[in-house]
Parts: C-alpha cells; sequence; structure tokens
C-alpha cells in the first residue's frame, strides 16, 4: 500500500509543478490542469482504498485476538472437562444404610433440653418484682391436681358430724386471713423496689440481647477475622506483650533520637562559642596591635623637628570672571 499510494502523490507533485511551470512562463496549459483534476482524484480513491485497507486489517487483528481467546477458552473447557471426568471415575459410592441414621439420638436431645430448661426462665429477682394478675391469681395446676386428689379419701371420711366440719373450717381460715395480712404488711413501698431489686420491671427475653454478644468472645473473633487475624491460636497476653515491648522500642529509640539530637545541639552550641571566643581573641589581638602602633607613631612624631602647620584643603572657589565680562559689555 505504501508503493500504492506513492505513486500517486508522485503522479499528483508531477502534476502540480508542470501546471506551476506552465503558469510561471505565462501559457496554462489545459492539458496539465485536467492531469491536475485526474492525480487528485486518483489520490482521494487511493486514500479511500488505503482507508479501508486499514479497517480491515484492525478487523483482522481483532479476530485475530478473539480466535486465540477462543481457543484457550476451548483448552480450558477441556481441561476442566478432563479434570470432571477424573474426579467422577475416582469418586468412591457410599451406601444408602436401610434405617434412619442421625448422629444424635433424641434422648440425648430431650435431655439436653432439659437441662437447659432453666435459662428459659426469667431470673427469680424478675418473677417477685411483677405484679400478681389475674391470670396469676387463677389456681396452679398443683393446687388442681391437690384438689382433684383430695377426694380421694374413703368415703368414710366424707361423713361426719356438722360440728366437726363446721369447727374445721373456722381453725383453717384464721391463719390464712393471718397469712394474707402479713403477706399484704411486708410488700416494699413502689418506689423502694427499683433500689433493693435492681432486677425489678426489666423485660426477660430467653436469648441474649445484642450488646451482650457483642461483648462476647463471638463479636471478639469477627473483630479478628475482619482484621486479618486467624482467632485459632490466637493468645491476647501474647499480643499486648507484643505491643508492650514495641512501644518501649519505640519510646527508647525514641529516647535515644532524643539524647542523639541534645548532643548534635550541645556540639554546635561549643562550636559557636568556641568560633566567638577566638573572634574575641582575634579583635583584642587586632586592637592591641593597633594601640601599640598608634603609641610607637606618636613617640616617633615627638622626636622629629616640628613641622609646619598641617595645610588646609583648599576649597573650590568661584572666579570673578564673569563679573570681567559684565565690565566689558558696559565699555
Amino acid at each position: 500500500m505504501d508503493a500504492y499510494i506513492d505513486s500517486r502523490f508522485e503522479r499528483l507533485e508531477k502534476a502540480l509543478a508542470s501546471l506551476i511551470d506552465s503558469v510561471t512562463k505565462y501559457h496554462p496549459s489545459t492539458p496539465q490542469a485536467k492531469e491536475l483534476g485526474t492525480a487528485d482524484n486518483e489520490l482521494s480513491k487511493g486514500l479511500e482504498q488505503v482507508q479501508t485497507h486499514q479497517g480491515n486489517y484492525l478487523r483482522i487483528q481483532q479476530l485475530r485476538e478473539s480466535s486465540a481467546a477462543l481457543d484457550t477458552q476451548i483448552r480450558e473447557t477441556l481441561s476442566s472437562l478432563a479434570t470432571t471426568r477424573k474426579d467422577i471415575v475416582t469418586t468412591h459410592t457410599t451406601t444408602a444404610l436401610a434405617g434412619p441414621n442421625y448422629p444424635i439420638a433424641y434422648e440425648e436431645l430431650l435431655n439436653y433440653a432439659r437441662r437447659i430448661s432453666k435459662t428459659t426462665m426469667p431470673p427469680a429477682g424478675t418473677i417477685k418484682a411483677v405484679s400478681p394478675t389475674p391470670d396469676a391469681q387463677t389456681p396452679a395446676p398443683d393446687s388442681q391436681a391437690a384438689s382433684v386428689m383430695t377426694p380421694s379419701a374413703p368415703p368414710s371420711s366424707q361423713v361426719q358430724s356438722p360440728a366437726v366440719m363446721n369447727g374445721t373450717p373456722q381453725v383453717s381460715q384464721e391463719p390464712a386471713t393471718q397469712q394474707t395480712a402479713t403477706s399484704t404488711n411486708t410488700n416494699l413501698p413502689e418506689g423502694w423496689s427499683q433500689y433493693l431489686n435492681p432486677l425489678s420491671g426489666q423485660l426477660f427475653f430467653p436469648w441474649p440481647q445484642e450488646d451482650k454478644i457483642r461483648a462476647g468472645s463471638l463479636a471478639s473473633n469477627q473483630v479478628l477475622m475482619e482484621q486479618g487475624i486467624d482467632p485459632k491460636g490466637y493468645d491476647p497476653a501474647e499480643e499486648e506483650e507484643r505491643k508492650r515491648l514495641e512501644e518501649e522500642e519505640r519510646k527508647q529509640k525514641e529516647e535515644e533520637e532524643r539524647l542523639a539530637q541534645e548532643e548534635r545541639d550541645r556540639k554546635m552550641r561549643e562550636e559557636r562559642e568556641r568560633i566567638r571566643v577566638e573572634r574575641e581573641r582575634q579583635r583584642e589581638k587586632e586592637q592591641e596591635a593597633w594601640r601599640r602602633a598608634s603609641l610607637v607613631g606618636g613617640s616617633s612624631g615627638e622626636s622629629k623637628p616640628a613641622a609646619g602647620p598641617p595645610q588646609q584643603k583648599a576649597q573650590f572657589q568661584f572666579t570673578d570672571l564673569d563679573d570681567l565680562d559684565d565690565d566689558d559689555d558696559e565699555d
């Protein structure tokens, strides 16, 4: 395609050059202009063909990539099929038992339920704090059973004199009345029960609350798993010891860095003090040398003959030439 498109560019360039030469010579040629138009059309067709060629090339590349991906998928599928077939062939079959087979016997399950039944009832303090309701005042099943079992006595005991029967209820009613009065007198006021019995007025649930679950070991294991730590073999004491050692090592390193920084600061201060002392000594030496030089110069001046007074520098003064010029003008 490069040679194909280059030939059309060369034809267009030659036609354009010929037309430009004819125009510069003031003899434009119509065939050369037509040749330029034909070359331009051929170049446009060639560019369209190049575009088509590039599109086909990209399409071929995409098809090759798709073919390679499909080949890879086919190979993986065949490998998976072969592995699956091998697993199926090597898998041993199990023989189902004729009767039911459960890992836990129902007797054991019932015994377990009987042992945990105490956890399905509210605490004793909560039961005592609840005010009696009409349903609670109904006779219990035990009392009903006792009343049912009472008539099972021999009939001879029921046939008694009216005096004895009348006397017996009278004796039994007095203790009941006394017990009722005693029970009503021993009830605590409503405001005291919440202080003496913290469980009063609380709702009972036969399962642990969410806050207790979050504060338990299951929540701790969940937190460890979220942090990427395997709860199996995890020892909180060792972890605390490791953190403590790391903290001590960090503090020791910080202390060493602080001491090193203080040592560097001390050396820097000593170096500055030494430089300052050297400068002071150098300044004192220079002042002493200057003082000696001034003393030596003063003594040598006194030994020489007295010279004239020091000449003062002549100060610049304007001359009176302008005044002379004015006199000439007046003459």
